[in-house]
């Protein structure tokens, strides 16, 4: 296969193993990945309760079990050798057995054997997991990047507290795998002081502003300058030398170098030096012949380095700004910060799992490139209108008929999700078995006039021919869930005058206006840009009004 690069700043639709192996080696500044965790949970994204019905539409699972395809891939990294993961993958075999947990590591290590080929060799990654295997998942990491190369197993406190009725210590706390060579790209970044400590160090003020008192000797006696004398003030007597800032020390107790002209080599002398400190009104002289101190300005700090344990940016509470309702939604300010110490702006990020986006999201306001990678079309969906009113390129989703009907050949519930959404205001249900006839919901803005309840619901139908019966079925869960409007999707034009006749429901009304409580629609429709002719809908990313002009 002929390896192609990635457009930059676009999103991908699909399975990240299958985007990767299509891309060079080495392209990638920086990787970070939030990949499904084990945790043996679906996670469902909620929308406007309002409209009546089950209120909640599929994100992802995230429950592993022991199936073909994991076998399978087992077998690979059990006779491939020379595979970076075929060690860990066998060790972990011996260890967990067939079992749903070596099926997720099974995954994982295919996904992260590419990631390893796409980095630059200063390039890092963070793969972002939970206890219930982050350790397998380390393993995993060492085995394809190399135990030399692990930098800081990160701990991110997200929450205040755990579970009261749980017999176990409360969780709280995610693991971010940190890997990257010894020349790998970094930015030191610091955090503001607490304000506590600020209050309780930085006590004193001037007009240069709050400033803490220093030493301005080091214990030990020296037999040059700095063991000398100062204004009669002998350090030696205490067992001490003189210390003074010098070089680029000087940012750590000074707001300005210009403060003092030429420093340190215009000083030759600590004595010297001194005294071009004591005139610039940096040397604080305490009551009742007490040591000079130097004074250590808050504002010439750079504030706290940041360090593996995370605890200053907390989870997104259901009021949050940013919040978008995905379910792992992980706060824009974390992935600013791994995003800021391990890369420069123009650098290339990718995020293979990017769900609702925040990590592009992250990059792009940072001003690098990013690669968007995840398997579900709704995130693709959320992302676009998380990143604003821009073309982002988008490769994956169908672009034409042709492309649509493949997905639905090869893809059924691909091409049932993706459909869904075609439809303004409607969204995926959480289940696509035994899901009662309705694949999609939705709210409308505004209450009928003549009806009781805002629900919208809708089917998807693949196929060239589908079948009547499946209409009339659709008919009757529309009426049975007292659903204001239906909208029934198929590939082709329903043309059968018959079938047309059938499907009417009556009408409703919204502010005076007439609509059809059953719309049939096609895909056919969406690429000749005809929309159903629907009530006004909402957002169901975000609970507000969809405008008008995506309707009609």
């Amino acid at each position: 296969m002929t390896l192609g690069h990635p457009t930059d700043n676009a999103l991908y639709y699909g399975d990240c193993l299958d985007w990767m192996r299509q891309w060079p080696n080495g392209i990638v500044d920086l990787i970070y990945l939030d990949p499904p965790f084990n945790s043996n949970q679906d996670f469902n994204m909620l929308f406007s309760p309002e409209g009546g019905g089950d209120a909640q539409y599929r994100a992802f699972a995230d429950t592993w079990v022991w199936d073909t395809a994991a076998a399978e891939r087992l077998e690979t990294y059990l006779g491939a050798v020379m595979k970076p993961a075929h060690n860990g993958i066998a060790g972990l075999y011996r260890l967990l057995g067939a079992s749903g947990m070596l099926a997720y590591l099974t995954y994982m290590a295919e996904r992260l054997e590419e990631c390893h080929r796409l980095l630059k060799p200063t390039g890092s990654i963070y793969l972002h997991c939970d206890p219930t295997a982050s350790h397998y998942l380390k393993a995993l990491m060492d085995g394809i990047f190399g135990h030399r190369y692990f930098v800081n197993e990160i701990v991110w406190k997200r929450l205040t507290g755990g579970r009261s009725d749980a017999k176990r210590y409360g969780r709280v706390h995610d693991v971010i795998l940190y890997y990257g060579p010894p020349d790998r790209k970094w930015n030191h970044t610091y955090t503001a002081h607490d304000a506590g400590y600020v209050d309780r160090f930085y006590r004193n003020e001037d007009a240069l502003g709050r400033w803490q008192p220093d030493n301005l000797t080091a214990s030990g006696v020296r037999t040059g300058s700095s063991g000398k004398p100062w204004r009669g003030i002998d350090p030696t007597a205490m067992g001490n030398h003189w210390r003074t800032p010098t070089g680029g020390g000087m940012n750590d107790f000074i707001i300005s170098r210009e403060l003092i002209f030429g420093w340190p080599d215009a000083f030759p002398t600590v004595q010297s030096r001194l005294e071009a400190l004591d005139k610039a009104g940096l040397i604080y002289w305490p009551p009742k012949g007490s040591m000079p101190r130097l004074k250590r300005y808050l504002a010439s700090t750079k504030g706290v380095a940041v360090s593996d344990l995370i605890a200053d940016i907390g989870h997104l509470s259901g009021h949050a700004k940013e919040k978008l309702g995905y379910p792992t939604q992980k706060p824009q300010a974390l992935l600013e910060r791994i995003i800021k110490a391990s890369s420069n702006p123009g650098d290339l990020v990718l995020d293979p799992f990017c769900g609702c986006g925040t990590t592009v999201a992250a990059a792009d306001a940072l001003g690098r490139r990013w690669l968007g990678i995840d398997i579900d079309s709704h995130a693709i969906e959320v992302m676009l209108q998380r990143l604003g009113d821009r073309t982002i390129p988008t490769y994956g989703i169908p672009a034409d008929y042709r492309s649509a009907k493949l997905l639905s050949r090869d893809d059924p519930f691909g091409f049932e999700t993706w459909a869904i959404q075609r439809a303004p205001g409607f969204a995926p249900n959480v289940r696509q078995v035994g899901d009662g006839g309705i694949d999609g919901r939705g709210t409308l803005t505004l209450k009928p006039d003549d009806w009781t309840s805002r629900l919208a619901i809708a089917q998807v139908k693949g196929g060239q021919k589908p079948p009547v019966d499946g209409l009339r079925a659709f008919c009757n869960v529309t009426n049975r869930q007292k659903a204001a409007v239906g909208c029934y999707i198929t590939l082709d034009p329903i043309r059968s005058p018959k079938a047309k006749a059938d499907a009417y429901l009556g009408r409703i009304h919204v502010s005076g206006a007439p609509y059809d409580r059953m719309n049939l629609w096609s895909i056919h429709d969406y690429f000749d840009q005809r929309h159903p002719h629907l009530p006004p809908m909402n957002n169901p990313y975000t609970g507000k009004p969809l405008a008008q002009g995506a309707l009609f």
